[in-house]
């Protein structure tokens, strides 16, 4: 499968927001985000304790659905539905997911579906060939599920393999949860709040064709399994305070502001930062500025309401007070990050002057470092190095951004023009003609 991927800005803090084409009408809207990414790898780091796999190991993935969903795919890859974070209470339901997800990557699952695959006829579901397992909800036609498959059905004899996995994953994540100290119990919480309309549009003659066993019986066999177990343990209150503040970051930028205002109306650090997003998401800047000062007033470490700050004025044309914004919230992140070093050097290849293009792109240049797979870096390099008529190198960076997004007659094309003129034996010299031998022996083989 090919994707084509498509990027739009919105604002730096939900900076990179694109669309994955599974087929010509059906897109699946990819958000990425700073605070989200490191907040889900907190959460994930207590889980891989005694564990063989490390959180850089794990792609998540954020699809902008309000359905409450999240499923893997090969290659250790997580997708979570923000609806499943938006509609959690407390931070343990959402890792109780994703002690879920990671169980199918640490079981195996994804391997012994590919394996159980050779025992199916061509008749299989379409979602198993691409190499997705683990629906925690667990209904064939709802969510992400719908847009991949539509309605297929699926083989019972695999019906019954990938059940199996899924109470398997639930038995794990329990264990995950328990043996680090977290409360298992919360799996069982979130297990209630699944969109019980979808999982009733199953008839009963049907419902063993589903992927997932039933909720009630999911939830019987986690209450027995905890009974033996020690997993009665506090929350820890400094991840429910992040949680809080990253479910109204996702609440204000994925709801209208007449559900934002009517949710969060008090003085506390979420209502303030709630509406501080809505505020600028409906043109009010100066309203959204003084409820991020007041924010950062009371927490000036947190990088986040910087970074917001900063996009803030930089939408207002201030690109002095944005670059002196976004600068303090990298100073505040705990590690280098592609998203802080591209939003950085979005703002300097702004200004006029020669100078501050060069130091964007070398912030844009260290934002590929990190993620050489950040095709809207690759796209703002290709724009700063045609501003500083560097040509060679803009087509090179265009290249590299055409074949990340699966355009490899255009990226051939690019990598065609960068290389007679681009300085030979440099490092993108090389890599223009990587680009061309491995996109003219793709083209070939098909």
């Amino acid at each position: 499968m090919v994707a084509t991927v498509i990027f739009k800005r919105i604002i730096a803090s939900l900076i990179i927001y694109f669309s994955i084409f599974i087929h010509n009408s059906i897109a699946l809207e990819i958000i990425r985000d700073e605070e989200l990414e490191n907040f889900t790898k907190e959460l994930t780091v207590e889980l891989l304790n005694n564990t063989s796999i490390n959180v850089e190991d794990i792609n998540f993935y954020f699809v902008n659905n309000k359905e409450i969903n999240a499923f893997v795919t090969g290659g250790k890859n997580i997708f979570i539905n923000t609806g499943l974070i938006t509609q959690a209470d407390d931070y343990r339901e959402y890792q109780a997911v994703i002690a879920h997800e990671l169980s199918h990557i640490i079981g195996g699952h994804i391997f012994n579906t590919s394996a159980e695959l050779q025992n199916l006829s061509n008749k299989a579901l379409p979602v198993y060939l691409l190499g997705i397992i683990g629906i925690f909800a667990g209904s064939a036609d709802t969510a992400i599920t719908s847009i991949m498959l539509g309605r297929a059905s699926v083989q019972d004899g695999f019906t019954y393999y990938s059940r199996n996995q899924e109470a398997s994953a639930d038995q794990a994540a329990i264990n995950l949860m328990c043996s680090n100290n977290i409360n298992a119990s919360y799996l069982i919480g979130f297990l209630e709040k699944l969109d019980r309309k979808t999982l009733d549009s199953i008839s009963n003659e049907n419902y063993y064709r589903s992927t997932h066993p039933p909720i009630d019986s999911r939830k019987e066999w986690i209450n027995i399994s905890l009974k033996n177990k020690e997993c009665e343990f506090e929350n820890t209150q400094i991840l429910q305070e992040k949680f809080n503040l990253l479910k109204s970051k996702l609440i204000a930028f994925t709801h209208s502001k007449q559900e934002v205002t009517a949710i969060y109306r008090g003085d506390s650090n979420v209502d303030l930062y709630a509406n501080a997003i809505i505020s600028y998401l409906s043109g009010d800047h100066s309203v959204s500025l003084e409820f991020l000062n007041r924010l950062i007033n009371r927490e000036p470490n947190n990088p986040y309401f910087r970074e917001l700050l900063g996009e803030i004025y930089f939408a207002k044309g201030d690109f002095d007070s944005a670059i002196i914004n976004q600068s303090i919230a990298m100073e505040l992140i705990n590690e280098p990050s592609d998203l802080y070093f591209m939003m950085i050097g979005s703002y300097l290849i702004t200004l006029e002057d020669q100078v501050s293009k060069y130091d964007g792109i070398k912030n844009l240049k260290k934002s590929i470092f990190i993620n050489p797979k950040n095709t809207y870096s690759w796209y703002l390099l290709a724009r700063a190095y045609a501003e500083t008529e560097n040509l060679p190198l803009a087509n090179y960076a265009t290249a590299e951004r055409y074949y990340l997004i699966g355009e490899r007659g255009l990226a051939l094309e690019f990598a065609q023009k960068s290389i007679n003129s681009i300085e030979k034996n440099s490092p993108e010299w090389y890599r223009a003609n990587d680009l061309m031998s491995i996109i003219s022996s793709s083209l070939i083989e098909d």
